[in-house]
């Protein structure tokens, strides 16, 4: 398993309890081939789609859970928030419209074609880019994964450069 990123989590050897339980809530979608291909699609500068995906997963994850939400629900709803398999950097588009208001709908698609897509899910991946786009969630999972997505985004585009600045505070290379 991949470490989430802004986190210590998934970097021990043994995972925690509540590690083992998202990874079983997340399994089937974290090892579909289809799924896989996010690794080769790079987001937000410096991470994969996929770790993207994960990132959002977790923190939605663990929010939704301390909240006694649906956080099975969220937390597939979250890993599959992003789950479009074509590169809008290279003007790659199987709808019309801006990548912001298109790409919630693709992943819903591509979502239902592999996978079964509760309406909490459906809410989490429909509307996570609001308030960039007009329709806002209409669950609090929605809500939550709206802001993983916005909070993840940040400390992954945040990340790189802070290692940079730390390693030169140092006097090492970056």
């Amino acid at each position: 398993m991949t470490e989430i990123t802004g986190t210590r989590h998934f970097r021990k050897q043994e995972l925690s309890v509540r590690e083992e339980e998202f990874i079983e809530i997340t399994r089937d979608i974290l090892e579909h081939p289809e799924f896989l291909k996010l690794k080769n699609y790079r987001h937000h500068l410096y991470q994969t789609r996929y770790q993207h995906c994960l990132n959002v997963a977790w923190y939605t994850y663990v929010t939704c859970k301390r909240a006694g939400l649906n956080y099975v629900s969220a937390a597939r709803g979250a890993l599959l928030h992003d789950f479009y398999l074509y590169d809008h950097n290279n003007d790659e588009a199987p709808m019309e419209g801006s990548h912001f208001a298109v790409h919630p709908q693709v992943a819903l698609m591509t979502a239902e074609k592999y996978f079964v897509v509760d309406p909490v899910m459906k809410d989490c991946i429909l509307y996570h880019m609001w308030p960039s786009t007009p329709k806002r969630p209409r669950t609090r999972e929605g809500f939550i994964v709206t802001l993983a997505d916005k909070y993840a985004a940040s400390v992954e585009v945040g990340s790189v450069p802070y290692r940079r600045l730390k390693a030169l505070l140092k006097g090492s290379p970056a």
